[in-house]
């Protein structure tokens, strides 16, 4: 094939091209069975080379230079499954930047792969916002088999339970056989221990036709410490910017600055547009270095919705903030960045701030009860913004509860203790329940942590396979110095293999399921009332008795009150009940015949609804 026979949109200007359409012709891309053209964003090198694996006499292609340094080229008698290699100016041979597939992992040949694929979704309409109720999964560790293909299987157990939305921790390929998905190199490809390209949209498709949606957490504040080749293709790092994970992108460049972001966010929609995601998690926004004028993560939101508006396609933006940002769900209009929803962890660690005082499991400090109290009352303690240091503040107003994600764990809460210890293992199951029914019958977003909903007795370990020694020694060293407050002796290290495979959470007929059926309960109850239009903000009132650990959440409207009364105690600090006040027929008990009606256990919840005629 004459390499210069290109697509016409490969011979016009990729820089005039839509940033929503870019993630279409970058990499490898298939224009028939046998026909294959490639588009590497490559500015300051002058010739990229493309070598087909396998063919080693033969003449490599030298690809075109275009303006905006996308090098583009087309070559035949290759097809889908076939591997090859870049080479930047005649370096060594690397992977290309945007491989849609590492089969023999990130230091080897990307693949060929063929992009169409048989959806069946052409009706789904998505989630919306208030319907939301997450469950955070890690691929490798939601099965035995640990694969997309294997968490299809599940999703009838998640949709019975009441949930609405599945969110993966990253899939991004990175170095080694298990990681907890931080670590990506190669973004556009999904890791290869998790399946192919078809099976992840097997996955979607399969959660589509059962009405959940599928969220995918995405990395763009630094790239992993192995693998990690983009420096070979061009300016991708950023010389001035730097996390502690890892190299940070070159977002701010002043020269190719706009040609990397156009890198990222193409990559955000081909997460979107060709996998069929139904929104984006974006991991730690505060440490995505960007100082433009305008924001690499508001543009991404620009980007995203104008997407949106040209194919009427819903697309969920969620941002891991670390702590509450008053500007990203604000219009961009206003100076905001238009997302849906900010994770808000100040919710989970004043909880565990009543039920294990003095433990943190991050590093800023939480007080037992009193920050509850205002977290349940304005949303959120600690504010910043992309811009701002983080810091605690005493908010005269509500935030939108609405965008608000709360968990009672996570993925960081239980993998940063140095056993990778879940809650009910810190506390006690009837601590769980308690805090369960006070974080599902908010207004806020709910989230659980795979396994949660059965006490999984497995713990959520942190764990990479990193084949560096010195880079598995800075890992383990890594993580005693960022959380120095934990006895690491007795943790598991990191690199330990058992450190993945015991972290699988089984099968849920191996776990508790009395609190499943709590758990279900509540799901149903928090679907039934939302419906009904008593479990809104705007019909909420806080009652916080902080020296007994009462809260309780009174709902009223114009026809019904609902009463959600919850204590919460360190375990075995006090035995006595405490009396509260309530209307209505009690619905719930966590602790059922084990007090009067309106006296509460340490570590107790009830729930009443009076309904009116």
């Amino acid at each position: 094939m004459d390499p210069t026979a290109l697509s016409v949109s490969l011979m016009n200007n990729l820089v005039s091209l839509p940033s929503h359409e870019l993630h279409r012709y970058l990499g490898s891309r298939l224009v028939s069975e046998s026909e294959v053209e490639f588009c590497v964003w490559s500015p300051t090198v002058d010739c990229v080379q493309i070598y087909i694996e396998g063919r080693e006499d033969q003449k490599p292609l030298a690809l075109q230079k275009q303006d905006g340094g996308y090098h583009v080229g087309a070559m035949d008698s290759v097809g889908a499954g076939t591997c090859y290699y870049c080479s930047f100016d005649g370096g060594p041979k690397r992977p290309d930047p945007a491989s849609r597939l590492q089969p023999n992992g990130v230091h080897g040949p990307s693949q060929i792969v063929n992009r169409e694929f048989a959806w069946s979704d052409s009706d789904w309409q998505g989630v919306p916002r208030h319907s939301l109720v997450i469950y955070e999964l890690h691929i490798g560790a939601f099965t035995e088999a640990g694969t997309f293909r294997a968490a299809a299987a599940r999703l009838d157990e998640l949709l019975d339970l009441g949930i609405t939305a599945i969110e993966l921790m990253p899939i991004a390929d990175c170095a080694g056989r298990w990681n907890w998905g931080y670590d990506g190199v190669c973004l556009f490809a999904p890791n290869r221990n998790y399946g192919t390209t078809d099976d992840l949209k097997f996955l979607i498709d399969a959660a589509h036709a059962k009405g959940l949606a599928v969220i995918l957490d995405v990395v763009y504040n630094h790239l992993g410490p192995e693998g990690n080749y983009l420096g070979d293709a061009g300016p991708y790092l950023s010389p001035r910017h730097h996390t502690v994970w890892g190299a940070a992108p070159n977002f701010d460049d002043p020269q190719h600055g706009f040609g990397l972001r156009r890198f990222f966010i193409a990559n955000a929609m081909n997460w979107l547009e060709e996998y069929h995601f139904d929104g984006l998690r974006v991991d730690a926004i505060h440490c995505m270095k960007d100082d433009s004028e305008c924001h690499v993560v508001t543009e991404l939101s620009q980007v995203v919705r104008a997407w949106s508006t040209l194919t009427k396609r819903s697309a969920v933006l969620i941002a891991e903030t670390n702590v509450f940002d008053p500007e990203i769900l604000c219009p961009i209009s206003s100076g905001g960045s238009d997302f849906d929803a900010q994770w808000c962890d100040d919710f989970l660690h004043s909880v565990f701030a009543i039920v294990r005082p003095g433990e943190h499991l991050c590093h800023r400090r939480y007080e037992s009860g009193l920050d509850l109290d205002q977290t349940l009352r304005t949303g959120y303690l600690h504010e910043a913004t992309l811009r701002e240091e983080r810091g605690r503040v005493h908010a005269d107003a509500s935030a939108d509860a609405g965008g608000l994600i709360y968990s009672i764990q996570h993925h960081d809460f239980i993998g940063n203790h140095p056993l990778g210890k879940r809650l009910h293992q810190l506390t006690s199951v009837e601590t769980q329940r308690a805090a369960s029914a006070l974080l599902l019958l908010l207004p806020s977003i709910p989230m659980l942590f795979m396994g949660e909903e059965f006490c999984c007795e497995n713990p959520f370990q942190f764990f990479v396979d990193f084949e560096d020694n010195d880079l598995q020694t800075a890992v383990i060293e890594g993580r005693k110095r960022e959380y120095p407050q934990h006895d690491w002796a007795t943790g598991r290290l990191p690199t330990d293999a058992a450190a993945f495979y015991d972290s699988k959470i089984g099968s849920v007929l191996n776990g508790d399921g009395e609190m499943r059926a709590w758990y279900r309960e509540l799901l149903a109850n928090r679907k039934r009332w939302i419906a009904s239009g008593i479990l809104q903000q705007q019909h909420l009132l806080v009652d916080s008795r902080i020296d007994n650990g009462i809260f309780v959440l009174c709902y009223q409207n114009t026809v019904s009150f609902l009463t959600v009364a919850v204590r919460l105690s360190v375990l075995g600090h006090r035995n006595d009940t405490c009396d509260f006040t309530a209307s209505g027929e009690l619905v719930m008990d966590s602790c059922p015949d084990r007090t009067s009606l309106l006296q509460l256990l340490p570590n107790h919840a009830k729930i009443f609804l009076q309904e009116g005629t």
